[in-house]
């Protein structure tokens, strides 16, 4: 199974408004079998005050920017008989300042002021996010409030059993709406600080028999549904977690790629693997990944074009279950700022001139501009293309579908060069990546230029 992010609003636009809906993403369906992906993860799609919706007003309520939830639902249903699953991307760690639970807390109400994290004299109320430096209690109408992602999004406070049943609710809600499953934002900051101490604090124990209850509650609607965990962290720490979600993404793949192949040397790459993709007891599936929403793209840090088809060869060809950013296949190029992350939201672009049906328009480009060869219509004319060297790799991995549940062994490596057997145990085979512009020798095999040999 191949995965692809989605964020709706630069996605594909079904009405001329300029902007990508669910309706654009049925019809556009065609681009989807065509690139072979069989799991679509749309972006937060929920009502909400900003362009990414990850600060939630309404959790059973679409953007109506998007469409309602019947046009959600007739999206699923067209996806579906494409053979493509549907998750959702659900944010449980907090709201939106401007959610009906947080106005009635601000306006005294002491069942939903219940519902968050109040500051009080044991607390720091100046102490900071301990990656960053920005804070995480903030004030408003003389009230101050936890908000470990800012000021508009005031955490929820599951030590309240109501806000554990709400999450469940929501949970039960989309299953019975259709989806299949749910990729589960930031989900080691559920419980992030220790009131009692007063102090920031990851308390993963706790975090993961939230999720226990989560995931039962999930397969109790739904015995097939696919969830993946986002936890950012060491890979000791993510496997907890991935054991109760079934499927995490594995962030060190993607950096280890991402700087072995720019920097010219394996060595990287090698500890990734043998860290987190060897173990065949494992009981979880990693989830390798492009790229996301919260990173720079792939293609403004893998500078050429040959070197990118290295990297999406060894995404395509590792276990678990691959994961591909929306048009990162195309070489769209962003620069993440956290304090302008639109750079990377960039609408999709379909056409050599940004003109044409489902093309969205909804933000200015500052990365992806018309007749650079960052398009469908020209990546898809041209025979040696990124996109075309995708498509190749995603049909290899469906035709070996037993990959998904693999491991790797015996590794070998030089500079350049890394070599892997890739096994479940019954299927097996040998692949080799070069990653130099010129050509290298290991173990007896010769590979050209940024070659990818299977054996």
């Amino acid at each position: 199974m191949v995965g692809y992010e989605i964020y709706i609003r630069s996605f594909y636009d079904s009405n001329s408004n300029g902007t990508g809906d669910f309706n654009g993403i049925a019809k556009a369906v065609w681009y989807l079998k065509e690139l072979g992906v069989e799991l679509v993860w749309l972006m937060p799609h929920f009502k909400s005050p900003s362009y990414h919706g990850y600060d939630i007003i309404d959790f059973f309520d679409t953007n109506s920017t998007y469409g309602n939830i019947d046009d959600m639902k007739a999206m699923i249903k067209t996806l579906k008989e494409h053979g493509i699953k549907v998750i959702i991307d659900l944010p449980l760690n907090h709201v939106s300042s401007r959610h009906p639970w947080f106005k009635e807390a601000l306006n005294g109400s002491q069942k939903y002021k219940d519902f968050f994290l109040w500051g009080n004299e044991k607390i720091n109320l100046y102490e900071k996010r301990p990656w960053d430096n920005e804070p995480l209690w903030h004030n408003m109408k003389g009230k101050w409030y936890y908000g470990v992602f800012g000021g508009s999004s005031p955490d929820l406070n599951y030590e309240n059993p109501e806000v554990i049943e709400k999450a469940l609710e929501i949970v039960e809600f989309w299953l019975k709406v259709g989806v299949d499953g749910f990729r589960f934002d930031a989900a080691k900051h559920i419980y992030d600080y220790n009131l009692a101490e007063g102090r920031f604090h990851y308390n993963h124990e706790k975090n993961i028999k939230f999720w226990n209850l989560i995931m039962e509650k999930a397969k109790n609607i739904k015995n097939d549904v696919f969830a993946v965990t986002e936890v950012w962290d060491n890979p000791e720490i993510v496997s907890e977690y991935a054991k109760t979600i079934g499927c995490s993404f594995n962030f060190y793949f993607t950096e280890a790629l991402r700087e072995s192949i720019s920097h010219g040397t394996t060595y990287k790459i090698v500890d990734c693997f043998s860290k987190t993709l060897t173990n065949k007891e494992q009981v979880y599936i990693q989830a390798n990944f492009s790229g996301n929403h919260d990173m720079t793209r792939v293609a403004s840090v893998i500078q050429s074009e040959e070197q990118r088809k290295v990297f999406f060869a060894m995404l395509l060809t590792t276990p678990g279950i691959p994961f591909i950013y929306y048009g990162d296949e195309l070489g769209m190029k962003g620069v993440y700022d956290p304090y302008f992350t639109e750079h990377v939201l960039e609408p999709m672009p379909w056409y050599a001139s940004l003109s044409g049906e489902g093309q969205t328009l909804w933000k200015s480009i500052g990365f992806n501009y018309a007749f650079t060869g960052v398009s469908v219509e020209e990546q898809s004319q041209r025979a040696d293309s990124l996109l075309n060297t995708v498509k190749y790799w995603i049909k290899f991995r469906k035709e070996n579908s037993w990959l998904t549940n693999s491991w790797i062994e015996d590794i070998h490596n030089s500079q350049f060069i890394i070599g892997y057997t890739i096994t479940d145990g019954k299927n097996s085979m040998r692949i080799y990546h070069n990653i130099a512009g010129h050509s290298e020798e290991i173990d007896g095999i010769k590979l050209e230029a940024y070659e990818t040999k299977v054996l």
